[in-house]
C-alpha cells in the first residue's frame, strides 16, 4: 500500500513539474496581454513583473508594464517602465507619447533645457539609437573610411575624391565615438532614477531627522549620486540637492 501511495505522489509531482515548464516566458507574455486586455491591470503587472525576473526584458515587456501601472494612476512607475522600454527602443514613436503623457501628469514639471533645432538635429543619432546601434555603426564608418584609404592608392585618377571622402566618414567615426562614450557612460556609471513614492520629502542628510529641504512627487526624475545604507543623495540641479530613503527611488 506504501509503495502505491509512492507511486502516486511521484506521478502528480512529475506532472505538475511538466505543468509549470510548459508555462514558459510564451505563455506568460500571453497571460500578461490578456489579462490587461480584460482590464485586470493588478495581475497584468504581476505577470509583466514575473516575466522580468526571468531576465526576459524587451521593450515591448517594458512598456506594457509602463501602460498598466499607468492605468492603475501609478505615474512614477509608469514614467520608469516607459523609460526603460525607451532605452531599448529609442525609435519607438509609441513609447515616446506615452512617456512625454505620463510625464505631463507628473506633479513636478523638471524638463531638460531646450536643445534647439541645430542641437536637436546634431544629436538625432545619439537620441535615436541604442549604444549597440552606435558601435555598429562606428565600425562600419570606420571599415568604409580604411577601404577607401586603400583604394585610393591604387586609383590615382581618383585618389583626391576617395581621399576626402574618407576624411568624411573618419570625421563621422570620431563625432559616433563621442556619442558612444557618452551614452555608454550615462547608460552605465550615470545612475538616473524616477521618484516612485506618492510624495517623498528630500532631506539635507541620511536620516530622518536632518532638515527638510523640499518635497519631491512621483514621476520626478533625479540624479543619483551618493549612495549611504539605505538612502540615496539625489540631485536636480548644481544648487538642488539631498537625501531621500532608497525605496521611495527606482533606478532606470
Amino acid at each position: 500500500m506504501r509503495k502505491v501511495i509512492t507511486f502516486y505522489f511521484l506521478i502528480f509531482f512529475i506532472f505538475t513539474g511538466m505543468s509549470i515548464a510548459v508555462e514558459g516566458p510564451e505563455e506568460l507574455y500571453i497571460k500578461a496581454n490578456s489579462s490587461y486586455e480584460n482590464m485586470d491591470y493588478e495581475k497584468s503587472v504581476s505577470l509583466y513583473e514575473e516575466l522580468l525576473r526571468t531576465d526576459n526584458v524587451s521593450p515591448e515587456v517594458f512598456y506594457n508594464l509602463g501602460n498598466s501601472y499607468f492605468k492603475l494612476k501609478k505615474i512614477g512607475k509608469a514614467i520608469l517602465n516607459y523609460e526603460r522600454a525607451l532605452r531599448l527602443d529609442p525609435r519607438d514613436r509609441d513609447i515616446r507619447l506615452n512617456l512625454k503623457i505620463a510625464g505631463s501628469m507628473a506633479i513636478d514639471k523638471i524638463n531638460a533645457p531646450e536643445k534647439g533645432f541645430i542641437l536637436g538635429a546634431i544629436l538625432f543619432l545619439y537620441d535615436r539609437m541604442t549604444a549597440n546601434e552606435l558601435a555598429a555603426m562606428c565600425s562600419l564608418f570606420y571599415l568604409a573610411a580604411v577601404l577607401l584609404l586603400i583604394l585610393s592608392i591604387k586609383f590615382i585618377a581618383k585618389a583626391r575624391l576617395m581621399f576626402y571622402t574618407a576624411g568624411v566618414f573618419g570625421a563621422a567615426v570620431f563625432i559616433l565615438i563621442i556619442f558612444l562614450s557618452v551614452k555608454i557612460n550615462k547608460e552605465n556609471f550615470t545612475k538616473t532614477g524616477i521618484i516612485v513614492a506618492e510624495k517623498i520629502d528630500v532631506r539635507s542628510g541620511p536620516k530622518e531627522d536632518y532638515l527638510l529641504q523640499f518635497t519631491l512627487h512621483e514621476g520626478a526624475r533625479v540624479s543619483v549620486i551618493k549612495d549611504a545604507q539605505n538612502w540615496y543623495e539625489i540631485e536636480l540641479s548644481k544648487d538642488l540637492k539631498g537625501w531621500i530613503p532608497k525605496p521611495s527611488v527606482d533606478i532606470i
